[in-house]
């Protein structure tokens, strides 16, 4: 039988808002490529940071409430023979 007390594991936001930033990148810089449009470069990396950043305050504040609503409850015995 297995005593251990389960650890919860925290998603990795950052790394997937990372992710979502190269796929961006990498999307729009081919259909420039394919379609020939012109883009305002510092604009749209000023916008892709911005939207970044908005996307992990949401995420540390919801991971904040979810942490909060887990305080009430107990932790279960490292032992459980106690």
């Amino acid at each position: 039988m297995n005593a251990k007390p389960t650890r919860e594991t925290k998603f990795p936001t950052g790394t997937l808002v990372f992710g979502l930033i190269l796929v961006v990148v990498a999307v729009v810089s081919l259909s420039n490529t394919l379609f020939d449009w012109t883009l305002d470069t510092p604009l749209f990396f000023i916008s892709l940071i911005a939207l970044a950043g908005i996307v992990m305050i949401v995420s540390g504040i919801a991971s904040a409430m979810k942490r909060g609503n887990r305080d009430d409850e107990l932790p279960p015995p490292a032992n459980p023979n106690y």
